[in-house]
């Protein structure tokens, strides 16, 4: 559960307007969907990179705030996010690599939610299609709820009797051209600004899969994750789709 014990009064790096910012007591980040771009659908906390718009038009991050003071309640405004159709201009205005990665990393995301809605509506009417096959197969519908009232870990898990199958993704210009600028954007941010599963799927999502693996290779198998197993699964079967799995 997440949950907010006062607030924390913040002022930009651009021209020192002041907001208010919530202290968590507690986060919880779970969602209803998690996709390989890092996307969450239904997310408990925010999905945004932490990319802000001050009032006076310049864009910043929550990591440039400077802290002011701590208060219980407030009239300060809250920091002001940063909608789709504002990440070009966030893009052409950023002032550092950093925003410019994190700008470019909300356009990725967006960018592939004409694929999450083609995703979801193919798989949704596959599975129904399996579902009503095995009701006209078994009767029995003990037999039948048994077999389908628990769902895979991973919704990119193929049991050997029902179909998994995806739409194909075709990246449009814009889209290989914003993943292309992210990678190049790499080296020039101070703090790398791109985690490695990022990397590896920008590499996966343009069909480069030796550079993905590569990055794969660079974390940690100690404790392997639902992620990595996902992800070194699209790699080695060359799918560039971004994918929605469950944790």
């Amino acid at each position: 559960m997440t949950s907010i014990a006062g607030y924390d009064l913040k002022s930009t790096p651009c021209c020192g307007a002041t907001y208010s910012t919530p202290r968590y007591r507690s986060m919880n980040f779970m969602a209803w969907e998690y996709w390989t771009d890092g996307y969450r659908e239904g997310s408990l906390m925010p999905n945004d990179q932490g990319l802000r718009q001050c009032k006076c038009g310049n864009f910043y991050l929550l990591s440039e705030l400077q802290w002011i003071s701590q208060v219980e309640e407030t009239d300060a405004p809250y920091t002001k996010g940063v909608s789709p159709d504002e990440l070009p201009q966030a893009i052409a205005q950023a002032r550092t690599p950093e925003i410019e990665i994190a700008a470019r990393l909300c356009y990725w995301q967006h960018l592939n939610h004409d694929y999450r809605e083609r995703y979801r509506a193919h798989r949704d009417a596959e599975e129904a299609a399996t579902k009503a096959a095995w009701r006209l197969a078994n009767p029995d519908l003990r037999s039948w709820w048994q077999k389908f009232r628990k769902a895979p870990t991973l919704q990119y898990v193929k049991a050997a009797d029902s179909p998994f199958t995806y739409p194909p993704f075709e990246p449009t210009d814009e889209q290989r051209a914003n993943m292309k600028a992210l990678l190049q954007l790499v080296p020039t941010s101070e703090s790398h600004g791109l985690n490695l599963y990022e990397i590896a799927e920008l590499h996966r999502e343009l069909g480069e899969f030796e550079q993905a693996a590569y990055a794969m290779q660079q974390i940690p198998e100690d404790d392997e994750t639902v992620t990595q197993q996902v992800m070194h699964r699209l790699i080695n079967e060359k799918e560039i789709a971004p994918m929605r799995y469950r944790m």
